[in-house]
């Protein structure tokens, strides 16, 4: 089944790239970065600002952009021309479409690698089929357009290589990442805390200074982290780019949330905001500034407190307790020799560990996109698939947990999609046919079986189903006419964040007692 799903994936990529659907901003962003990296000096590339829509990734994702510049040369070369703002012939869509069904090959790569590890041969097989037909990737990798898949791809690879104990080449992964999309420093604190007291044997309150820690081992990771970001930096540092650079990968000018609420705290702050505002409270910053479509803009609240960076950035913080404490508790520190502990109990849980820091980030982080939502489900997926294979969720209960959070993480993308006859019948048939394949391949008992406390899954099943039918089949425009465009986006996201929200607490619960299943059948790995 495995087999038949990993090729159904692939061809029915390939199958959308046709049907002339509906193209992101993000198509003319990452067009515009091949014409950079192609066509002018590494000293100008992030100076460039012929275009809106400027280089603001790291330079390793730069350095993609300047290779893949080399193939498109022969897709259409006025593709590259920086001046030709907006271009889109049909050999360019074809091209970047094709670009990002390859970069996928590196997701199945890590999903395998990871599956691989947590379950052996079937966990492999489970894992690469799961992540590769979810809905919510498709959607907005394949036609919405983003390399979510490749990123995160390397993402699994990183935390496959930390549950083969291959410490350096996982941290040199992660670097890596990290040098190619920031956002995925929101899981850095994950590592630096498995790190330091799996790796580094960190113990507090031992030795005659208070503190045990392997130094050789320390600083042999730390020369890794040196050496992947000099090599990333140091061509900036050398064109005198790296201020610049800094600038744009870190603009807190924007808004606390993007134009399409994410499913968090903010989407609630911000309807709670508006009903205050509704109510007739006092305003205390700019009425009527929208936040829900459009470019992203900084929006100041009616009624509440307009929340700055530095406070959602404390926030986060304040959130990661909880979790570096579950790390520091469930980690054996390193022995003395310098062997990585690798008790059975920690079997699986760094997989975990990354997507419960992601979705702090995402709860609590400034500017989010709704996008993000994948960076936690797709690593639990991978895990929950590999677990399962492997016998170590015999009640189910990680698996439907899962489930229930990917299911409500794709229905909060499906507004990226316009409101077109193609668009509206595919994303809705993705959803449907996608989700049934995956919770059959999880083995879950089907959709009723998504609970998420205190939801049960019929209710959530309903909310759904009202939802879709009132936002995307005519129910809003035949209440409100014209009117009141934004509900439907804030509906949504209430909806999606009150899930996904209660989702998060459930999966941080169920990780602090995840039996460990590291005895394996380690002959079935090959």
């Amino acid at each position: 089944m495995a087999a038949s799903l990993l090729a159904l994936a692939f061809a029915f990529r390939l199958a959308l790239i046709p049907l002339g659907l509906y193209r992101s901003t993000d198509f003319e962003v990452h067009r515009n970065w091949l014409a950079i990296t192609h066509s002018l000096p590494f000293s100008k590339w992030y100076y460039e600002e012929t275009s809106q829509w400027t280089l603001d990734y790291p330079p390793f994702f730069a350095f993609f952009e300047w290779v893949l510049s080399q193939a498109a040369m022969f897709a259409d070369p006025e593709m590259l021309n920086v001046s030709n703002l907006g271009y889109a012939s049909p050999a360019t869509v074809v091209f970047q479409r094709c670009s990002v069904v390859a970069g996928d090959f590196v997701l199945l790569l890590g999903a395998h690698r990871l599956g691989l590890e947590l379950g052996g041969a079937p966990g492999a097989a489970h894992a690469a089929s799961i992540v590769l037909v979810g809905p919510a990737l498709v959607l907005v990798d394949h036609v919405h357009f983003q390399y979510n898949g490749m990123l995160l791809g390397v993402l699994l690879l990183s935390i496959a290589e930390l549950e083969a104990d291959r410490v350096y080449s996982a941290a040199a992964l992660f670097c890596v990442l990290l040098n190619m999309k920031q956002i995925f420093l929101y899981v850095a604190p994950v590592y630096f805390f498995y790190l330091l007291r799996g790796h580094c044997g960190c113990e507090i309150g031992v030795g005659p200074l208070g503190v045990r820690l392997r130094v050789p081992a320390l600083l042999r990771l730390a020369a890794i982290v040196l050496g992947v970001f000099s090599m990333a930096w140091g061509p900036l540092l050398c064109t005198n780019q790296f201020t610049q650079t800094i600038s744009r990968l870190f603009p807190f000018g924007r808004g606390l949330t993007h134009a399409y609420w994410a499913p968090n705290v903010w989407a609630l702050y911000n309807t709670a905001d508006r009903a205050l505002a509704k109510l007739g409270f006092r305003s205390g910053g700019q009425a009527g500034q929208s936040s829900t479509g459009g470019f992203a803009e900084v929006y100041e609240s009616s009624v509440l407190w307009t929340v700055p960076p530095k406070a959602t950035f404390a926030l986060a913080l304040l959130a990661y307790v909880p979790l570096a404490v579950l790390i520091w508790r469930q980690t054996s520190p390193a022995a003395p020799s310098g062997e990585f502990n690798a008790k059975p109990r920690h079997r699986g849980h760094f997989a975990f560990y990354t997507s419960l820091g992601s979705s702090i980030a995402f709860a609590f982080g400034w500017h989010v996109h709704e996008k993000a939502i994948l960076m936690v489900t797709v690593p639990l997926l991978a895990a929950a698939a590999g677990i399962g294979a492997a016998g170590g969720d015999k009640r189910g209960e990680l698996r439907e947990a899962v489930a229930a959070l990917s299911v409500v993480g794709t229905f909060s993308v499906l507004p990226l999609l316009p409101q077109r006859p193609l668009e509206t019948s595919l994303k809705w048939s993705l959803f449907v046919g996608g989700h049934i394949l995956e919770l059959r391949a999880l083995g879950c008992r089907g959709f009723g079986s998504l609970r998420v406390w205190p939801l049960p899954g019929s209710l959530i099943l309903l909310g759904i189903v009202v939802l879709g039918i009132y936002c995307d089949f005519g129910g809003h425009q035949l209440l409100f006419k014209g009117d009141m465009e934004f509900l439907p986006l804030m509906l949504i996201s209430d909806f999606s964040a009150v899930v996904v929200l209660s989702s998060f607490a459930r999966l941080f619960c169920i990780a602090s007692r995840l039996p460990g299943h590291s005895s394996i059948d380690k002959s079935n790995i090959s």
